[in-house]
């Protein structure tokens, strides 16, 4: 009688280690649910941010300052050369941009020219410039927008300092001046590019073919991209020795043109 009164007691202890397993199981099945759920809404965030919602309103980051001097909106400057594509200022439904395919890239075929010169120039300086990227639409743009903040996100941070961080490296569809076809990213868009000699000569001799850096390194509280060394803008010979001249990034110098214009009139 002992035995079988100490067998039921084995079966019943047995039996309600398994209970306990099977809720720990499902608990932790509920909790792992919740999280991917909750993975799966915030990449719908993102998708929703760059399709059915403004992106600049959705993700733009809060910086101290707007990316305009006085923190007001800039009028778009007439010359096609100074269009400014930014996080207030989306690109003009009136700019017609003259897409061809040249090294290997996507460029505006107004560029074409003014980076054959600079490139032969600099390869005369034994310096070897190439192009990484140029011209990208919307939907490219997005999908490197998406994975710039997932990939942050994945680092355990929160989703809105995930898009913070993420917006100050790729900016977001719709705000970023590739669209413009103007702009182009050279030699790998490689971290250290600002230690190059090749970055070096740029620094002195590309206003002299009509580029400027765009993101300069003491320029991001007012254009809210950090500093990229390889970011090149096509603005013309006379606008970029300008803006060399006054150490102006792209947003200054529009800004600058439109005060000026404004007080000879």
């Amino acid at each position: 009688m002992y035995q079988e009164k100490n067998k039921v007691c084995k079966v019943l202890s047995a039996f309600a280690v398994i209970l306990v397993e099977l809720a720990l199981m499902a608990a932790t099945t509920v909790v792992f649910v919740m999280a991917f759920e909750r993975v799966d809404a915030k990449r719908t965030e993102v998708a929703a941010a760059g399709s059915s919602t403004p992106a600049t309103a959705a993700v733009q980051p809060e910086p101290d300052k707007t990316s305009q001097p006085d923190g007001q909106p800039l009028k778009q400057s007439e010359d096609w050369k100074l269009v400014l594509v930014n996080y207030d200022h989306e690109l003009p439904d009136t700019f017609e941009t003259q897409i061809v395919h040249e090294f290997s890239v996507d460029l505006d075929s107004r560029i074409v020219e003014p980076y054959r010169q600079m490139h032969d120039a600099a390869l005369k300086d034994n310096i070897k410039l190439w192009l990484s990227s140029g011209y990208r639409n919307d939907d490219r743009q997005q999908r490197l927008y998406e994975e710039e903040v997932e990939a942050y996100y994945r680092t355990g941070i929160s989703y809105e300092e995930a898009v913070s961080k993420a917006s100050k490296s790729v900016a977001p569809p719709g705000t970023s001046e590739h669209i413009t076809g103007l702009a182009v990213d050279l030699n790998g868009v490689l971290e250290n590019f600002g230690d190059t000699k090749e970055s070096d000569w740029l620094l002195a001799h590309a206003q002299d073919y009509g580029f400027v850096l765009r993101f300069p390194e003491d320029k991001q509280d007012i254009t809210r991209i950090k500093y990229e060394a390889w970011h090149y803008r096509y603005v013309g010979v006379e606008n970029a020795k300008k803006m060399k001249e006054l150490n102006m990034c792209l947003e200054e110098y529009v800004d600058y043109l439109s005060k000026n214009q404004t007080a000879s009139h």
